[in-house]
Order: structure tokens, then sequence, then C-alpha cells
């Protein structure tokens, strides 16, 4: 009887975790390159290797409007989606623009993302390429100093249809290959997609714009139920023995991308870099009206993060300060013309040099070597208003990063 007891237990254990055997070709939880897996979603290169695709069943390829363009898997194609209007709900996905000219140009091109399934919480969104018109201010006027910010006007990026979620997803434009963003999702309160759309000005009647391209990927990262992982008692007994690779679920293998609550960005290497978005080698500039969090892993061996800068100039109220803190953002209460409040907030910071603060404008943390050791999550907090004076560059910044789990405290 406890043998019949145990069997339907484990069982009941195997089933909630892979579904039941009619389930295995469409299982969300199987593991990447199993045997039953006929296009498992990942990845793929095509024949010519300069192309870049999806691993699909070569139907699943067709109904969502993809190219074959070789093959992978077990019975797969190498699925090329540079299309417009494509709907899926792989694990990963891969978009690419489609062929424009000045004659395809000002279309608007959209992809829908279902979620795969009920553990899915983020998506992360790669800009493997992404090169868009960058953002624009309005023409100077004569004996005015101060315009609005660079905001996108022409080519525009946006996630849209996030229904329940409240988290705020800045539009963007311009050069961002090579950086990324986190979609908060939550299947069970009805947030079961979100689109993904570019809106491309037309070139016909901007001919100087340069050419838009991008090349994006799309994972859908899955975390822990309510259940648990079946980690103590009776089920901790019967699996123990088992190997751990056949019942890790994605869940498993997605923990280490899972990114903090209220992330945009997330980093969790323990060394790296990070820019604004349109940081363009430098030339900027970033975008108006944006404030998010870029997130570093903190491990328990953990106590802050070292940020060496690669270079950094935003914009600033007066030459003749400091650029940190109340130099970065006045109180409203004594503000009078409107200043420039640019800033990028790093919590508990302190230069090589010395120098102590919060929010960092100007050139303050130009050629600066910053030690961040708050008590809890590593993050920077990037703010934009929306002005720029003229004179006063607003190129951005680039940093390369580095966990620490040595943090020397001054007495």
């Amino acid at each position: 009887m406890a043998v019949n007891t145990l069997s339907k237990l484990l069982l009941l254990f195997v089933t909630a975790h892979y579904g039941s055997a009619g389930d295995i070709h469409r299982s969300p939880r199987q593991a990447p390159g199993s045997i039953f897996n006929v296009g498992n979603g990942e990845p793929c290169l095509g024949s010519d290797r300069s192309t870049g695709g999806v691993c699909l069943a070569r139907n699943q390829c067709n109904t969502q409007g993809g190219k074959a363009i070789g093959f992978c898997g077990v019975f797969a194609t190498c699925c090329s989606l540079n299309a417009c209007d494509i709907r899926t709900n792989t694990k990963v996905a891969v978009f690419i623009n489609p062929p424009l000219n000045r004659e395809s140009s000002g279309l608007e091109c959209s992809y829908n993302v279902e979620i795969n399934n009920n553990n899915v919480c983020q998506l992360r969104i790669d800009f493997e390429t992404f090169n868009l018109a960058p953002p624009t201010t309005i023409d100077a006027v004569e004996n005015v100093t101060q315009r609005p910010g660079y905001t996108c006007r022409n080519d525009i990026f946006q996630v849209t249809n996030l229904q329940a979620n409240s988290d705020m997803i800045p539009s963007l434009c311009g050069d961002n290959s090579g950086q990324h963003m986190y979609i908060r999702v939550n299947a069970s309160i009805n947030s079961r997609s979100i689109r993904i759309n570019f809106k491309i000005a037309d070139r016909s009647t901007q001919p100087n714009l340069p050419q838009a391209t991008w090349k994006i990927k799309v994972t859908q990262l899955e975390c822990f139920n309510t259940l648990g992982k079946y980690r103590d008692g009776i089920f901790e007994a019967i699996t123990s023995s088992l190997p751990s690779t056949p019942l890790s679920s994605s869940a498993d293998r997605d923990e280490y991308m899972i990114a903090p609550p209220g992330c945009l960005q997330y980093y969790p290497d323990r060394s790296g870099s990070f820019e604004s978005f349109n940081y363009n080698r430098g030339a900027g500039p970033y975008i108006a009206n944006l404030a998010y969090a870029t997130c570093f892993k903190r491990t328990p061996d953990v106590c802050g993060v070292k940020l060496t800068s690669a270079s950094y100039d935003m914009a600033y109220r007066e030459e003749n300060n400091l650029y940190v803190d109340t130099d970065c953002q006045i109180n409203p209460v004594t503000a009078g013309v409107s200043q420039s409040e640019d800033y990028l907030f790093i919590p508990e910071a302190e230069t090589a040099d010395g120098l102590r603060g919060s929010k960092f404008c100007g050139t303050s943390a130009a050629n600066q070597i910053i030690a961040s050791t708050p008590p809890g999550p590593l993050y920077v907090h990037f703010h934009s208003d929306n002005l720029v004076t003229d004179d006063i560059p607003e190129s951005g910044y680039r940093f390369n990063y580095n966990v620490l789990n040595n943090c020397y405290l001054k007495k």
C-alpha cells in the first residue's frame, strides 16, 4: 500500500513537472535539445552562416510568416522571421527587419509575443542589432538658449499591450545595438501577450535619415510557481537519487537571468559594461524623459559594485559647482527658471579621490572609479528631463562594472 502511494505521488510529481505523456511534444518545460522537441525555439544560423533565425518546425515557420534559411534540431528548420505582423509563443524568438528601401519605408512593423505558459514572469528583449533614426529636438531659435529635450520623433520602438502591467516602458530610437530591457508579465492576471512595435519614418520625404535595421531576441523567462520546487519531505526523498537534468524545469534554467523587481536592465554577470540608451559610441544624445534602473546581481558574497567610467557627459545647471547631489536636482520650492535635472543616481557612492554623492551630473563621474556600497540592491538610476540647453552636451555615459566581495570601509 505504501509503495502504491509513493508511486502515485511520484507520478503526480512528474506529471506536474512535465505534463502527461500526451503533452510531451508541447511541454514548455522540456529541456532545449530534447529528442522529442521538433523546433525548440532557440536562435540558429542559416546555411550561409550570416543570417540568423529561430529553430522551429516547418509548419510553425510557415504560420508565423517566416522563411526557411537552413536546418536545425531534429526535423526542424532555421526560420528567418524578417517580416512584419508575426505572432509567436516560442521560448526564444528572433525578429529581423524586413528589406527596407525608400519605397518601402514609412511603415509600421509589429510582433505579437504570446506568453508560453503561466510560469513566465519576465521577457528579456536583447537588441542584437538596433539602428533607428536618432532622437531629435526642435530647431534653435535666436536668443533662446533652451529647447525641449531629445525625443523619438521619426523612428520609434515601443512595447505595448501590457494590460495589467504598470511598468513604464520607454520608447526608444537611435543606436542601441547590444542593449537590452526586461518586461514584467503575469499570465495569471490576463497579461498574456505584448506587442513590439516599430514605427519607421518615410525615407522618401526624409532621405537624410539613416536606414532602419534591427535584429531583436525575445526570451520568455520562467519563475517558480507557488508550489515551489518540491524540495522537502517525501518528495525530496523520492527525487534525491534521480538524475537532475531531466527533472529540471525552465524556471531552474532561467533563475540566473531573472531580474529583481523594478529593473529595466539587469546584468547578472560579475563584470561587464553598460551605457545609456543611444550612447552611440559617445556621440549621443541620450533620450529625454527617461527614468529607469539598471541593476546588478547581488549574491551573498557581494558587498557592492565598482564602476569605472569610460565616458560621462551629461547636462548640468551651473559651471561653478561639483555636479553632484543638489547641484543636479533643485528643490521645487526654490525653482524659478527651468534648469537641468539630468543625473545618474548611484547610491552610497564614493569616488577614488574621496568625492561622495548619490546624484552625478555634468562631468562629475568622468574619468572616475566609483564604489557603490548600499545595504540593499545594487543598481543605478538614470533620470533625464525634457530640457536641452545650447552648448551643453548630453552625450550620455558608459561604465565598466565589477561586483565587489571585499569592500574596504574607511574608519
